[in-house]
């Protein structure tokens, strides 16, 4: 219940805290259904356009174009609204229809097959998706850190998981970052939700919007495998080695209950001689 207070609370004050600094924006992979147009423009879109839209198909109510737009953009739908009202460009598909069930992630990750849980962060888009059994339960736009080294990239699991957790950092205020639905994998470094003003504004963390941590920290438990790679393209080379890992893992584990098991085993008897 308190977490879910949190949520709304940090919903509240998300337009009083805005993070400067961001990095250069890796351009999203265009990976959609055979046959739908997944062309985009940067340009200005207005109310009346979103008006239009739900118009000529009732799918696409305002709250699911912007939704569109701050995944595309990688921006929470405040700000995504914000830059509606200013006139500001955004990076607008030409087709909103074949965006509504859109990720920039594989849908399928045949090597995962072996894993019930696994979380993979892509740091150059970026954003972060879970999988079950290798197939994509669904994704978002996340926030990394505002440099390179600060969000590192490697295999790691959730360790610890807090619905609510107090960050080192200050917030707005000077007080305490409250960070609810935190899923800990490594350091000082949380996935939990937070502000995303944009795919490199925070301090290490992984910052998870508002709909999606709470969906995440509810279906990962501890033990869940984490990987944080650099870039889809270095995917296969980094699942190779979290594969190899795996299987030294269950070799380890395997010859450990062997020997725990001759262990428990009674010395054998012996006769004793006439």
């Amino acid at each position: 219940m308190f977490a879910r207070f949190c949520r709304g609370l940090l919903g509240a004050a998300i337009s009083l805290w805005i993070i400067s600094g961001c990095t250069h924006v890796t351009p999203l992979p265009q990976r959609g259904l055979s046959g739908h147009s997944l062309s985009t423009a940067r340009r200005v879109i207005t109310t009346v356009d979103l008006l239009k839209l739900r118009q000529s198909n009732p799918a696409l109510s305002d709250s699911r174009c912007v939704e569109i737009l701050a995944r595309l953009n990688r921006e929470d739908p405040v700000y995504i609204r914000k830059a509606i009202k200013l006139h500001k460009p955004l990076i607008v598909p030409k087709d909103f229809s074949s965006y509504v069930d859109w990720s920039p992630l594989p849908r399928n990750i045949p090597q995962l097959g072996g894993f019930p849980r696994f979380i993979l962060v892509v740091k150059n888009i970026p954003y972060l998706g879970w999988y079950a059994k290798g197939r994509l339960v669904d994704s978002t736009y996340v926030c990394i850190g505002k440099k390179t080294s600060w969000t590192k990239a490697g295999f790691y699991q959730v360790d610890r998981k807090d619905p609510v957790h107090w960050s080192t950092y200050p917030d707005a205020y000077g007080d305490p970052a409250v960070m609810p639905d935190a899923l800990h994998i490594y350091a000082r470094v949380w996935i939990h939700l937070g502000d995303v003003v944009g795919p490199y504004c925070s301090h290490g963390c992984i910052n998870v919007p508002m709909g999606y941590s709470g969906k995440l920290w509810d279906w990962a438990p501890v033990g869940t495998p984490v990987l944080v790679t650099r870039s889809l393209k270095d995917l296969h080379r980094d699942l190779r080695s979290v594969l190899q890992k795996e299987r030294s893992r269950k070799s380890g584990s395997r010859k450990k209950r062997a020997i725990m098991r001759e262990a428990r085993k009674e010395p054998a008897k012996t006769t004793r001689g006439e």
